[in-house]
Protein backbone atom coordinates (compact mmCIF):
# COMPACT_ATOMS: atom_id res chain seq x y z
CA UNK A 1 0.00 0.00 0.00
CA UNK A 2 0.93 3.64 -1.01
CA UNK A 3 2.27 5.52 2.05
CA UNK A 4 -0.30 8.28 3.21
CA UNK A 5 -0.37 11.31 1.22
CA UNK A 6 -1.37 14.06 3.65
CA UNK A 7 -2.25 16.41 0.19
CA UNK A 8 -1.21 20.06 0.39
CA UNK A 9 -0.73 22.51 2.68
CA UNK A 10 -2.46 24.55 -0.03
CA UNK A 11 -5.76 23.81 1.53
CA UNK A 12 -6.99 21.68 5.02
CA UNK A 13 -6.73 18.20 4.02
CA UNK A 14 -9.99 16.67 2.99
CA UNK A 15 -10.48 14.65 6.26
CA UNK A 16 -11.92 11.76 4.36
CA UNK A 17 -9.27 11.31 2.20
CA UNK A 18 -6.94 10.31 5.67
CA UNK A 19 -9.47 8.62 7.07
CA UNK A 20 -12.16 7.01 4.82
CA UNK A 21 -9.20 6.03 2.58
CA UNK A 22 -6.59 5.09 4.24
CA UNK A 23 -7.27 2.46 7.32
CA UNK A 24 -5.50 -0.77 7.21
CA UNK A 25 -6.99 -3.53 4.98
CA UNK A 26 -8.67 -6.17 7.36
CA UNK A 27 -7.72 -9.40 7.73
CA UNK A 28 -9.24 -11.77 5.67
CA UNK A 29 -9.36 -14.95 8.05
CA UNK A 30 -10.80 -12.38 11.03
CA UNK A 31 -13.48 -11.29 9.03
CA UNK A 32 -14.33 -14.82 7.76
CA UNK A 33 -14.02 -16.36 11.30
CA UNK A 34 -15.97 -13.60 12.88
CA UNK A 35 -19.00 -14.28 10.19
CA UNK A 36 -20.46 -11.55 7.92
CA UNK A 37 -22.24 -9.21 11.09
CA UNK A 38 -19.04 -8.23 12.39
CA UNK A 39 -17.75 -7.07 8.71
CA UNK A 40 -20.99 -5.28 8.16
CA UNK A 41 -19.85 -3.37 11.37
CA UNK A 42 -16.86 -2.54 9.81
CA UNK A 43 -17.76 -1.63 6.40
CA UNK A 44 -20.95 0.60 7.81
CA UNK A 45 -18.09 2.36 10.28
CA UNK A 46 -16.62 3.10 7.45
CA UNK A 47 -18.96 4.27 5.27
CA UNK A 48 -19.96 6.92 8.58
CA UNK A 49 -16.77 8.16 8.59
CA UNK A 50 -17.12 8.71 4.74
CA UNK A 51 -20.04 10.49 5.62
CA UNK A 52 -18.58 12.34 8.80
CA UNK A 53 -20.79 10.73 11.00
CA UNK A 54 -18.07 10.03 13.75
CA UNK A 55 -20.64 9.22 16.32
CA UNK A 56 -21.77 6.53 14.66
CA UNK A 57 -18.59 5.22 13.61
CA UNK A 58 -16.95 5.13 17.21
CA UNK A 59 -20.17 2.90 17.33
CA UNK A 60 -20.03 0.65 15.03
CA UNK A 61 -16.11 0.46 14.58
CA UNK A 62 -16.17 -0.64 18.88
CA UNK A 63 -18.15 -3.34 18.15
CA UNK A 64 -16.46 -4.57 15.16
CA UNK A 65 -13.26 -4.22 17.22
CA UNK A 66 -14.78 -6.15 20.28
CA UNK A 67 -15.73 -9.06 17.89
CA UNK A 68 -11.95 -9.43 16.19
CA UNK A 69 -9.42 -7.88 18.64
CA UNK A 70 -6.78 -9.48 16.92
CA UNK A 71 -7.50 -7.40 13.63
CA UNK A 72 -5.05 -5.06 13.26
CA UNK A 73 -7.32 -3.02 10.45
CA UNK A 74 -10.31 -3.12 12.62
CA UNK A 75 -8.09 -1.57 15.06
CA UNK A 76 -6.55 0.99 12.50
CA UNK A 77 -10.04 1.86 11.61
CA UNK A 78 -11.15 2.09 15.39
CA UNK A 79 -8.32 4.90 15.46
CA UNK A 80 -9.69 6.79 12.35
CA UNK A 81 -13.52 7.24 13.77
CA UNK A 82 -11.90 8.36 17.19
CA UNK A 83 -9.54 10.75 14.96
CA UNK A 84 -12.51 12.00 13.21
CA UNK A 85 -14.65 12.49 16.39
CA UNK A 86 -11.43 14.34 17.53
CA UNK A 87 -10.64 12.47 20.55
CA UNK A 88 -6.61 12.17 19.95
CA UNK A 89 -6.07 9.85 22.79
CA UNK A 90 -8.38 7.14 21.99
CA UNK A 91 -7.24 7.20 18.62
CA UNK A 92 -3.27 6.96 20.00
CA UNK A 93 -4.52 4.41 21.83
CA UNK A 94 -6.00 2.38 18.81
CA UNK A 95 -3.56 2.93 16.63
CA UNK A 96 -0.72 1.40 18.97
CA UNK A 97 -2.75 -1.69 19.28
CA UNK A 98 -2.74 -1.92 15.14
CA UNK A 99 0.58 -1.24 15.22
CA UNK A 100 1.13 -3.68 18.28
CA UNK A 101 -0.11 -6.13 15.65
CA UNK A 102 0.83 -5.63 12.43
CA UNK A 103 4.11 -3.25 12.89
CA UNK A 104 4.83 -1.95 9.31
CA UNK A 105 1.86 0.41 8.30
CA UNK A 106 3.46 3.68 7.75
CA UNK A 107 -0.41 5.19 7.36
CA UNK A 108 -1.27 3.98 10.73
CA UNK A 109 2.49 5.42 11.50
CA UNK A 110 1.56 9.09 10.54
CA UNK A 111 -2.45 8.98 11.83
CA UNK A 112 -0.10 8.17 15.63
CA UNK A 113 1.71 11.00 14.90
CA UNK A 114 -0.79 13.68 14.15
CA UNK A 115 -2.73 12.48 17.30
CA UNK A 116 0.47 12.51 19.24
CA UNK A 117 0.77 16.41 18.22
CA UNK A 118 -2.27 17.28 19.04
CA UNK A 119 -2.18 16.18 22.20
CA UNK A 120 1.36 17.77 22.31
CA UNK A 121 3.66 14.75 22.57
CA UNK A 122 5.89 16.37 20.25
CA UNK A 123 8.84 14.13 21.79
CA UNK A 124 7.23 10.88 21.11
CA UNK A 125 6.39 11.79 17.69
CA UNK A 126 9.46 13.00 15.99
CA UNK A 127 10.96 9.71 17.70
CA UNK A 128 8.47 8.03 15.81
CA UNK A 129 8.70 9.94 12.77
CA UNK A 130 12.30 9.21 12.83
CA UNK A 131 12.28 5.57 13.22
CA UNK A 132 10.18 5.36 10.51
CA UNK A 133 11.18 7.78 7.76
CA UNK A 134 11.79 5.30 5.09
CA UNK A 135 8.85 4.00 5.17
CA UNK A 136 6.89 7.90 4.97
CA UNK A 137 6.25 9.80 1.85
CA UNK A 138 8.94 13.04 2.22
CA UNK A 139 6.80 15.23 1.52
CA UNK A 140 4.40 14.00 4.37
CA UNK A 141 7.36 13.26 6.93
CA UNK A 142 8.55 17.13 6.84
CA UNK A 143 5.51 18.53 7.55
CA UNK A 144 4.90 16.38 10.25
CA UNK A 145 8.12 17.29 11.53
CA UNK A 146 7.12 20.96 11.42
CA UNK A 147 4.38 21.00 13.21
CA UNK A 148 5.63 18.80 15.70
CA UNK A 149 7.72 21.95 16.60
CA UNK A 150 10.78 21.09 14.58
CA UNK A 151 9.85 23.41 11.22
CA UNK A 152 14.21 24.25 10.68
CA UNK A 153 14.63 20.36 10.57
CA UNK A 154 11.47 19.87 8.38
CA UNK A 155 12.56 23.02 6.16
CA UNK A 156 15.76 20.80 5.24
CA UNK A 157 13.85 17.52 4.64
CA UNK A 158 11.45 19.58 2.37
CA UNK A 159 14.03 21.40 0.36
CA UNK A 160 15.84 18.21 -0.66
CA UNK A 161 12.60 16.44 -1.78
CA UNK A 162 11.19 19.99 -3.78
CA UNK A 163 14.59 19.58 -6.09
CA UNK A 164 14.05 15.88 -6.61
CA UNK A 165 12.98 15.16 -10.10
CA UNK A 166 9.08 14.71 -10.09
CA UNK A 167 8.52 17.06 -7.10
CA UNK A 168 4.91 18.14 -7.45
CA UNK A 169 3.02 21.36 -5.82
CA UNK A 170 2.19 19.78 -2.35
CA UNK A 171 6.17 19.45 -1.91
CA UNK A 172 6.59 22.97 -2.65
CA UNK A 173 3.60 23.85 -0.47
CA UNK A 174 4.56 21.98 2.36
CA UNK A 175 7.62 23.59 1.87
CA UNK A 176 6.31 26.40 2.50
CA UNK A 177 4.26 25.78 5.44
CA UNK A 178 7.34 24.67 7.29
CA UNK A 179 9.18 28.30 6.45
CA UNK A 180 5.85 29.93 7.72
CA UNK A 181 5.91 28.11 11.02
CA UNK A 182 9.73 28.96 10.88
CA UNK A 183 8.97 32.07 11.08
CA UNK A 184 10.62 33.12 7.80
CA UNK A 185 7.44 34.56 5.84
CA UNK A 186 9.70 35.57 2.89
CA UNK A 187 10.63 32.31 2.16
CA UNK A 188 6.89 30.71 2.66
CA UNK A 189 5.43 33.74 0.16
CA UNK A 190 8.20 33.31 -2.58
CA UNK A 191 7.22 29.47 -2.75
CA UNK A 192 4.16 29.61 -2.16
CA UNK A 193 3.68 31.38 -5.01
CA UNK A 194 4.81 29.37 -7.51
CA UNK A 195 1.71 27.51 -7.51
CA UNK A 196 -1.03 30.13 -6.58
CA UNK A 197 -2.34 33.44 -8.00
CA UNK A 198 -1.37 36.72 -5.90
CA UNK A 199 -4.55 36.68 -4.21
CA UNK A 200 -4.63 32.90 -3.04
CA UNK A 201 -1.40 33.20 -1.82
CA UNK A 202 -2.22 36.61 0.79
CA UNK A 203 -5.15 34.43 1.41
CA UNK A 204 -2.68 31.33 2.46
CA UNK A 205 -0.23 33.53 4.23
CA UNK A 206 -3.36 34.80 6.22
CA UNK A 207 -4.54 31.67 7.26
CA UNK A 208 -0.67 30.34 7.82
CA UNK A 209 -0.37 33.29 10.21
CA UNK A 210 -3.29 32.17 12.63
CA UNK A 211 -2.13 28.27 12.15
CA UNK A 212 1.90 30.12 13.25
CA UNK A 213 -0.23 30.84 16.80
CA UNK A 214 -2.28 27.87 18.30
CA UNK A 215 -3.74 28.41 21.25
CA UNK A 216 -4.16 24.67 21.83
CA UNK A 217 -1.69 21.89 21.05
CA UNK A 218 -4.07 20.46 18.70
CA UNK A 219 -5.07 23.62 16.93
CA UNK A 220 -2.49 23.16 13.55
CA UNK A 221 -3.59 19.32 13.34
CA UNK A 222 -7.18 19.80 13.63
CA UNK A 223 -7.32 23.06 11.53
CA UNK A 224 -5.03 20.92 8.74
CA UNK A 225 -6.87 17.70 9.01
CA UNK A 226 -10.00 19.53 9.68
CA UNK A 227 -11.20 17.73 13.13
CA UNK A 228 -13.10 19.59 15.85
CA UNK A 229 -11.75 18.59 19.08
CA UNK A 230 -13.81 16.56 21.41
CA UNK A 231 -14.37 18.39 24.54
CA UNK A 232 -13.87 14.89 27.01
CA UNK A 233 -12.46 12.33 25.76
CA UNK A 234 -13.78 9.15 27.79
CA UNK A 235 -11.38 6.50 26.37
CA UNK A 236 -10.95 3.94 24.96
CA UNK A 237 -13.38 1.07 26.13
CA UNK A 238 -11.72 -1.16 29.07
CA UNK A 239 -13.48 -4.32 26.92
CA UNK A 240 -11.53 -3.42 23.78
CA UNK A 241 -7.99 -3.92 25.52
CA UNK A 242 -5.95 -5.80 23.12
CA UNK A 243 -4.40 -7.14 26.20
CA UNK A 244 -6.57 -8.59 28.80
CA UNK A 245 -6.16 -6.76 32.43
CA UNK A 246 -5.06 -3.84 30.54
CA UNK A 247 -7.28 -0.69 31.60
CA UNK A 248 -5.77 1.93 29.90
CA UNK A 249 -8.05 4.93 29.21
CA UNK A 250 -7.52 8.66 27.77
CA UNK A 251 -7.23 11.72 29.44
CA UNK A 252 -10.78 13.60 30.13
CA UNK A 253 -9.92 16.20 27.12
CA UNK A 254 -7.81 16.23 24.23
CA UNK A 255 -5.75 19.30 25.34
CA UNK A 256 -2.96 18.44 27.54
CA UNK A 257 -1.86 19.90 30.92
CA UNK A 258 -0.46 23.77 30.25
CA UNK A 259 3.02 22.24 30.97
CA UNK A 260 2.57 18.93 28.93
CA UNK A 261 1.67 21.75 25.87
CA UNK A 262 4.27 24.20 27.22
CA UNK A 263 6.78 20.99 26.99
CA UNK A 264 6.50 19.33 24.00
CA UNK A 265 6.61 22.69 21.94
CA UNK A 266 10.09 23.03 23.02
CA UNK A 267 11.08 21.42 19.93
CA UNK A 268 11.36 25.07 18.08
CA UNK A 269 15.40 25.94 18.06
CA UNK A 270 16.38 28.53 20.94
CA UNK A 271 17.52 31.91 19.76
CA UNK A 272 18.37 35.21 21.96
CA UNK A 273 16.01 37.25 20.07
CA UNK A 274 12.56 34.74 20.04
CA UNK A 275 12.04 33.69 16.39
CA UNK A 276 7.83 34.16 16.27
CA UNK A 277 7.31 30.94 18.33
CA UNK A 278 3.69 29.90 18.72
CA UNK A 279 2.72 30.56 22.38
CA UNK A 280 1.18 27.53 22.60
CA UNK A 281 4.93 25.97 21.58
CA UNK A 282 6.55 28.14 24.26
CA UNK A 283 9.11 26.39 26.92
CA UNK A 284 6.90 25.65 29.59
CA UNK A 285 7.36 28.10 32.45
CA UNK A 286 8.85 27.57 35.96
CA UNK A 287 6.62 27.13 38.56
CA UNK A 288 7.68 30.57 40.34
CA UNK A 289 7.58 32.65 37.03
CA UNK A 290 3.58 33.73 37.23
CA UNK A 291 2.79 34.02 33.67
CA UNK A 292 3.02 32.26 30.51
CA UNK A 293 4.05 35.65 28.33
CA UNK A 294 7.49 35.92 30.88
CA UNK A 295 8.02 31.78 30.22
CA UNK A 296 8.42 32.61 26.63
CA UNK A 297 10.63 35.54 27.10
CA UNK A 298 13.06 33.67 29.81
CA UNK A 299 12.98 30.38 28.44
CA UNK A 300 12.99 31.18 24.31
CA UNK A 301 15.73 33.29 24.36
CA UNK A 302 19.43 32.81 26.98
CA UNK A 303 20.52 36.43 27.87
CA UNK A 304 23.48 37.88 25.89
CA UNK A 305 24.87 39.43 29.27
CA UNK A 306 27.68 37.84 30.90
CA UNK A 307 26.60 36.34 33.95
CA UNK A 308 27.53 38.52 37.30
CA UNK A 309 29.81 36.45 38.32
CA UNK A 310 32.32 37.70 35.63
CA UNK A 311 31.85 40.80 36.11
CA UNK A 312 35.85 42.51 37.08
CA UNK A 313 36.95 43.13 40.76
CA UNK A 314 38.08 46.05 41.81
CA UNK A 315 42.20 46.22 41.28
CA UNK A 316 43.07 49.48 43.47
CA UNK A 317 41.83 47.50 47.08
CA UNK A 318 44.31 45.29 48.16
CA UNK A 319 42.94 41.71 48.57
CA UNK A 320 43.31 39.19 51.34
CA UNK A 321 44.39 35.85 50.14
CA UNK A 322 41.57 33.82 49.45
CA UNK A 323 40.41 30.65 51.40
CA UNK A 324 40.92 27.58 49.54
CA UNK A 325 37.99 26.18 48.98
CA UNK A 326 36.71 22.42 48.47
CA UNK A 327 35.61 22.57 44.61
CA UNK A 328 32.77 20.54 43.83
CA UNK A 329 33.65 17.09 42.37
CA UNK A 330 33.22 17.48 38.68
CA UNK A 331 30.08 15.23 36.86
CA UNK A 332 31.62 12.44 34.97
CA UNK A 333 30.11 12.50 31.58
CA UNK A 334 27.98 9.55 30.41
CA UNK A 335 29.55 7.00 28.22
CA UNK A 336 26.07 5.83 26.90
CA UNK A 337 26.58 5.23 23.03
CA UNK A 338 23.31 5.72 21.30
CA UNK A 339 23.87 7.91 18.33
CA UNK A 340 21.05 10.54 19.37
CA UNK A 341 21.44 13.65 21.52
CA UNK A 342 19.08 15.95 23.18
CA UNK A 343 18.75 19.61 21.37
CA UNK A 344 19.16 22.53 24.32
CA UNK A 345 18.88 25.41 21.93
CA UNK A 346 20.39 27.21 19.45
CA UNK A 347 22.11 30.68 19.31
CA UNK A 348 23.58 33.12 16.81
CA UNK A 349 27.78 32.48 17.99
CA UNK A 350 29.51 30.24 19.68
CA UNK A 351 30.65 32.11 22.53
CA UNK A 352 26.36 32.33 23.21
CA UNK A 353 26.41 28.16 22.99
CA UNK A 354 29.39 28.81 25.67
CA UNK A 355 27.31 30.99 28.31
CA UNK A 356 24.14 28.91 27.45
CA UNK A 357 25.87 26.14 28.72
CA UNK A 358 26.91 27.53 31.59
CA UNK A 359 23.61 29.02 32.08
CA UNK A 360 22.15 25.73 32.16
CA UNK A 361 24.44 24.04 34.17
CA UNK A 362 23.71 26.30 36.78
CA UNK A 363 19.82 25.87 36.74
CA UNK A 364 19.76 22.07 36.10
CA UNK A 365 23.18 20.77 37.34
CA UNK A 366 22.53 17.11 36.17
CA UNK A 367 23.20 18.06 32.42
CA UNK A 368 26.99 17.68 33.56
CA UNK A 369 25.97 14.02 33.54
CA UNK A 370 26.49 13.85 29.91
CA UNK A 371 29.06 15.49 27.38
CA UNK A 372 27.72 19.01 25.50
CA UNK A 373 28.07 19.16 21.83
CA UNK A 374 27.79 21.97 19.15
CA UNK A 375 27.12 21.86 15.30
CA UNK A 376 26.70 24.41 13.17
CA UNK A 377 23.18 24.68 10.95
CA UNK A 378 23.26 27.19 7.98
CA UNK A 379 18.77 27.12 8.15
CA UNK A 380 16.84 30.17 6.23
CA UNK A 381 17.30 32.75 9.24
CA UNK A 382 21.23 32.46 8.60
CA UNK A 383 23.90 30.19 10.43
CA UNK A 384 23.02 29.25 14.37
CA UNK A 385 25.00 26.67 16.43
CA UNK A 386 23.33 24.09 18.39
CA UNK A 387 23.88 23.07 22.04
CA UNK A 388 23.07 19.62 22.71
CA UNK A 389 24.31 16.92 25.23
CA UNK A 390 24.73 13.66 24.65
CA UNK A 391 26.60 10.15 26.08
CA UNK A 392 23.24 8.64 26.49
CA UNK A 393 23.11 4.67 26.91
CA UNK A 394 19.62 4.07 24.40
CA UNK A 395 17.07 6.47 22.96
CA UNK A 396 14.84 5.77 25.70
CA UNK A 397 17.19 7.53 28.09
CA UNK A 398 17.48 10.68 25.70
CA UNK A 399 13.50 10.92 25.85
CA UNK A 400 13.07 10.65 29.37
CA UNK A 401 15.83 12.60 30.42
CA UNK A 402 14.56 15.21 28.31
CA UNK A 403 10.91 14.77 29.13
CA UNK A 404 12.83 15.84 33.22
CA UNK A 405 14.00 18.66 31.50
CA UNK A 406 11.11 19.86 30.37
CA UNK A 407 9.29 18.68 33.47
CA UNK A 408 11.31 21.29 35.32
CA UNK A 409 10.72 24.33 33.41
CA UNK A 410 13.88 23.52 30.35
CA UNK A 411 13.47 23.61 26.67
CA UNK A 412 14.86 20.88 24.73
CA UNK A 413 13.85 17.85 22.05
CA UNK A 414 15.23 14.68 21.06
CA UNK A 415 17.36 14.12 17.30
CA UNK A 416 19.58 12.12 15.62
CA UNK A 417 23.27 13.24 15.91
CA UNK A 418 23.69 16.13 12.30
CA UNK A 419 27.70 17.13 12.87
CA UNK A 420 27.59 17.00 16.05
CA UNK A 421 30.97 18.04 18.27
CA UNK A 422 32.51 18.16 21.70
CA UNK A 423 32.72 21.84 22.59
CA UNK A 424 35.56 23.69 23.08
CA UNK A 425 35.19 25.78 25.98
CA UNK A 426 37.69 28.72 25.89
CA UNK A 427 39.45 28.73 29.35
CA UNK A 428 38.92 31.59 31.52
Amino acid sequence: MKPLRLGTAVSAVALAGILAGCAAPMSRNASVAKGKANLAYALRAQMAIGSGDYTSAVDLAERAAESSPQDAGIRGLLGNAYFGAGRFASAEAAYNDSLALAPGQPQIILKRVLVQIAQGKNGEAVAALQAAQGMIDPADYGLALALAGQPYDAVQVLETAARAQGADSRVRQNLALAHALAGDWAAARTIAAQDLSADLVDARVQQWMALAKPAHAYDQVAALVGVSPAAADPGQPVRLALVQGDTRVAEAAPAPAPVQVVAEAANVPTYETPVSQPDALAPAPAPEVPTVREAVASAAAISPEAPAAYAMASNFAPKPKPAKAKKPAAARPSLGSAKGVVQLGAFSSEERVSLAWDKLTRRFPTLRNYSPVSARFDGPRGTVYRLSIRGFANQQEAISRCQILRGKGGSCFVRSTAGDSPIQFASR
